[in-house]
Parts: C-alpha cells; structure tokens; sequence
C-alpha cells in the first residue's frame, strides 16, 4: 500500500469514528435500551474543518442523521425485538469475538451512552462492527443492516457473496455492503 493510501485509510477511519461520536453526542434518554436497525456511510468529497451537523427525527423508530460538509452517517434506532433470525448452518468463516471488555471500552471512547453495551454480557455496538469491517478497505459508501444482536463473547462468522458480507452468531446478525 503506497503511504497515501495509508493516510487515506486512516483519514477515512477517523472520518467515520468523528461522525459516530457526533452522533452519540445527540443521545436522548427516550433511546436507552434501543438498538441499531442500520447505519449508511458516504465519505464524502475532500477536507472539511465544519463543525458536524445533527438532525433528528421519528417517534418509535428514530433516524439520526450527521453530516459535516459533504460526507455524512444516518442511524436507525429501533426497540428490541425478540424476533428469532435466520440458522447460521455451518455458513461463514470464523472473522473474531469482541471481548466484553472491548465492547465495554470502545462504547465508553465514543461517549455512547446506551445501558445496553455496559452490561456484563454487552451488546456489540453497531459502530464497532462498523469499524471492525471497514479496517483497511478502501471505499466511498458504507451500508449495513442489523438483523440481531450480537452479544460479547459470542464468534462472528464471515460470508461474502458479491459485494455484500453476512455476519452470523448462531443467526443472521448482520449484513454490509462496502462499496
């Protein structure tokens, strides 16, 4: 990798982790308990010193939309459902486990004030995996679907079929396209 592309890789990374703490730091106390329906990503064009945008909308599920110059995040938030996903059936390749430490810490870092990640079984933030499945890709758009919850400790597997990656536990967790 040339030392620009590193630069833009990390520039990209920071880029998304600012917009995520912007969004966090719109948390309202009706969300506690609340978990991540989805997330899209646009980086962007250049450079931008403004100051981070954030809107709000919705009554039960709420969309949360951050923008600084042309790059911007929406999330939405849902109430958890116990709905049961889709069987893994032995699909996918072993990708990691976040620790509950880890989930712990990173929640804590980005100033996400959800209950849901300090537990002492925590539920992985969207934005961690996010940025877990992000390092080191280089791309423009970043979109993911959360089916279930993934909890701390539990092994994450991969499958990618075209440009999309599936992520299961013992269900359908999540599914990204990275483009």
């Amino acid at each position: 990798m040339a030392e620009g592309d590193a630069f833009r890789h990390f520039y990209k990374g920071e880029s998304m982790k600012e917009l995520m703490k912007a969004l966090c730091t719109a948390w309202k106390e009706e969300w506690q308990g609340m978990v991540m329906g989805g997330l899209r990503y646009s980086r962007g064009e250049g450079d931008t010193y403004e100051p981070c945008k954030v809107s709000c909308s919705g009554r039960r599920i709420f969309r949360v939309r951050v923008t600084k110059g042309t790059a911007a995040m929406s999330i939405l938030l849902f109430p958890p459902s116990q709905k049961a996903g889709k069987e893994r059936n032995g699909e996918g390749a072993l990708w990691r486990r976040f620790s509950a430490e880890e989930v712990r810490s990173f929640s804590l870092s980005l100033g996400d004030h959800n209950a849901i990640h300090q537990t002492p079984r925590p539920v992985v933030s969207g934005f961690q995996i996010v940025l877990a499945l992000a390092e080191g890709k280089n791309f423009n758009t970043f979109h993911i679907r959360f089916h279930h919850p993934l909890y701390a400790g539990e092994a994450v597997y991969l499958k990618q079929e075209g440009k999309t990656i599936y992520g299961f536990s013992q269900v359908l967790c999540f599914e990204a396209v990275i483009e």
